[in-house]
């Protein structure tokens, strides 16, 4: 996206994060005209290899870090394209004392970044780029669209396939869906697979791309899949009801409505799912027009 002449920034109307057992391993953010939601994936190891919360934690955390740090500078491929460097040189720094490590152990994380500039007719062009299941619910012209990248949809039926349907105890993963998901993470970032921002193998430019018209200080949400819960597991709420709500300022009452659902299923039987309680991330955000 052409950064030059009038710009747009983005500004935050609503955000909560929440852990969903023992370390939040999502992130968000906005630093000037980009903002972002980050879910982050342990790799399948007991070793841990760096020296975050989780290793996915320290892999939500590096990428904030460095959106916030690169933001300044040039458009967001460019970003993304010196975020994919700065990531492959900090998890080479941290796990040197680490023996060679394998594809399935390294942390991975699923990535939405979305830009604002200024377009024609008073509106701004918002630009999403998205890699793996983080979603953005954006106004247009034809109501609210969700934009994100489901190209791992189909390994996530086989690991619910894997799950069953009579639920399991909190916190344990069955082996056989322990199994799938090693599987599943032999086709990490290849043409045949799914893409995901990784540490060891190249993903950027491999990205779904996005974009709309907004008006200035229409609100834009961006959300992990935890969240999403609430309609894509729960079906509780459409995609437009809770982004009406989450505009509204009700984004608490739906995370305390999450939990709530959650604990009543507490063995995941009715809604199959892996983590009976996922961490759980929203960001409410608008942009405007600088100058």
């Amino acid at each position: 996206m052409n950064v030059t002449g009038p710009t747009a920034s983005f500004r935050s109307l609503d955000r909560l994060s929440l852990t969903g057992s023992r370390i939040n391993e999502d992130g968000i953010g906005l630093q000037g005209r980009l903002a972002w939601v980050i879910d982050g994936a342990t790799g399948l190891s007991d070793e841990q290899l760096t020296s975050g919360g989780s290793d996915a934690a320290w892999l939500a955390g590096v990428v904030g870090g460095r959106l916030a740090a690169l933001a300044a500078g040039e458009g967001a491929q460019t970003v993304l394209s010196r975020l994919e460097r700065d990531i492959r040189a900090a998890f080479a720094e941290e796990t040197a004392h680490a023996s060679p490590i394998g594809d399935h152990h390294a942390p991975s994380a699923c990535l939405g970044l979305i830009e604002a500039a200024a377009a024609e007719g008073g509106l701004l062009r918002i630009q999403g780029r998205f890699l793996g299941d983080v979603v953005a619910l954006v106004p247009s012209e034809r109501g609210i669209v969700r934009w994100s990248d489901e190209r791992a949809k189909p390994f996530e039926r086989k690991t619910l396939a894997a799950l069953g349907s009579h639920g399991h105890e909190p916190g344990r993963i069955p082996e056989a869906v322990r199994r799938q998901i090693l599987e599943n993470r032999t086709r990490l970032n290849r043409p045949d697979g799914y893409w995901v921002v990784n540490p060891l193998r190249p993903w950027a430019g491999h990205e779904l791309t996005f974009e709309a018209q907004v008006k200035p200080g229409e609100p834009i949400v961006l959300a992990t899949d935890g969240f999403m819960r609430l309609v894509d597991v729960f079906s509780a709420h459409t995609d437009s009801a809770l982004h009406a709500q989450l505009a509204a300022g009700r984004g608490r009452e739906l995370m305390q409505e999450l939990r709530e659902r959650e604990r009543s299923d507490l063995m995941a039987g009715a809604y199959p799912r892996v983590k009976t309680h996922d961490d759980a991330t929203f960001l409410v955000i608008a942009a405007e027009m600088q100058g």
